[in-house]
């Protein structure tokens, strides 16, 4: 599959701009590796949504206004946002589409301050970044139209578009990944998981404590999209290889 008639004019458009301020380089380079630009603040939607209380139903049509069941959905989208995940891990590793552009050797001025060390080898298309948080957004414009347009222009312009600037992904990859990130929400949602999330729900009402030390574990390690896990994946393997 070859996308280079759509992937190559963006970037040589995107990296014209390259060393024009070193400032902004660094500045993107920043916003694009810290996960408080990206992760933190899109969790941070899902736990204000799932904190906020609508003054006499304020959402309306935006949105679900009534506590219990705008949490169920919450719940639902953070499963969701789980298995997209895995999900696109899995697509990595499996298609062999093309490397990241950093290391494609394409004649392109990207950041001489990037190393192409710092990134994995792998094939980069869909890009896991674009299919979680387009996923995320999708379940929260679900639960409230107005949070999920602000994670969907935080998803495009502050994680994505960086991403395709510095040379980690192609713009197929961040286009390719918010299409599978939406559709995965939506697939996921439709699934008849909802009693299930009620009676977890109910079970969380009752054990307060031991359920938002959970919550918290868990939105925390999707914030870093299981970096850390990964990583203790990674050095298992090679121990056990070894």
């Amino acid at each position: 599959m070859n996308f280079d008639s759509i992937d190559l004019p963006i970037l040589r458009f995107l990296t014209s701009f390259v060393g024009k301020s070193l400032l902004f380089d660094h500045l993107v380079h920043a916003v694009s590796r810290y996960d408080t630009f990206k992760g933190v603040v899109m969790m941070s939607l899902l736990w204000f949504a799932w904190f906020v209380r609508p003054a006499g139903g304020s959402l309306g049509a935006t949105g679900i206004d009534d506590e219990a069941a705008r949490r169920v959905r919450l719940m639902l989208v953070l499963a969701g946002s789980v298995a997209t995940v895995v999900l696109s891990r899995v697509l990595q590793l499996v298609f062999h589409i093309h490397q990241r552009p950093i290391l494609a050797n394409l004649g392109l001025n990207f950041p001489p301050f990037m190393d192409a060390g710092s990134v994995n080898h792998w094939n980069s298309f869909p890009s896991d970044h674009s299919m979680l948080f387009f996923s995320l957004s999708t379940g929260l414009w679900m639960v409230d139209r107005r949070l999920g347009w602000l994670g969907f222009f935080w998803s495009a312009v502050v994680i994505d578009l960086p991403r395709v600037y510095l040379g980690i992904h192609y713009p197929s990859d961040v286009f390719a990944g918010a299409i599978l990130g939406v559709l995965c929400m939506v697939g996921f949602l439709a699934l008849p998981l909802r009693e299930l999330a009620e009676r977890a729900l109910a079970w969380g009402n009752q054990h307060r404590a031991l359920f938002y030390w959970i919550a918290f574990m868990v939105t925390e390690q999707v914030a870093h999209l299981f970096d850390d896990f990964r990583k203790l994946g990674f050095t298992l393997l090679g121990h056990v290889e070894g």
